[in-house]
């Protein structure tokens, strides 16, 4: 993808991004910002809940009718984000989401990759 600058469309530097745990393993991630709409219907079930981290990598796919692309994580349900860039046809979609706080989870964090780079970072629930 030779005309991707992606701190222009919105990813930041690596050390913003959610780590690609397929590539690197479970290290600590770090900070996020933007928020994005979820299909979720709000809030995760946390009800008994005493602690959660979670760090996952799932598959994405998307929608270029509506320019979404979207993704399932567990506990959190369905996402689905505006694509900031357009998506080529057979590009491989993936992301990698990690929740933020200390034993109650305040929110989730994702990074969009698109063939192993990333492209968009941002908050999808709650704050980080």
């Amino acid at each position: 993808m030779s005309d991707c600058n992606c701190n222009q469309n919105n990813a930041q530097d690596e050390s913003t991004h959610v780590p690609n745990f397929t590539a690197v393993g479970f290290a600590e991630g770090s900070s996020h910002a933007p928020a994005l709409r979820s299909n979720a219907a709000g809030a995760p079930n946390l009800e008994g809940v005493e602690a959660l981290k979670l760090s996952v990598c799932v598959g994405a796919s998307y929608n270029p009718t509506t320019n979404q692309i979207c993704f399932s994580v567990p506990i959190y349900g369905n996402l689905c984000i505006t694509s900031p860039i357009h998506i080529p046809v057979g590009g491989q979609l993936k992301a990698c989401a990690q929740t933020c706080g200390s034993f109650i989870p305040t929110g989730l964090k994702v990074t969009i990759y698109l063939n192993g780079n990333p492209i968009y970072s941002g908050t999808v629930v709650g704050r980080c």
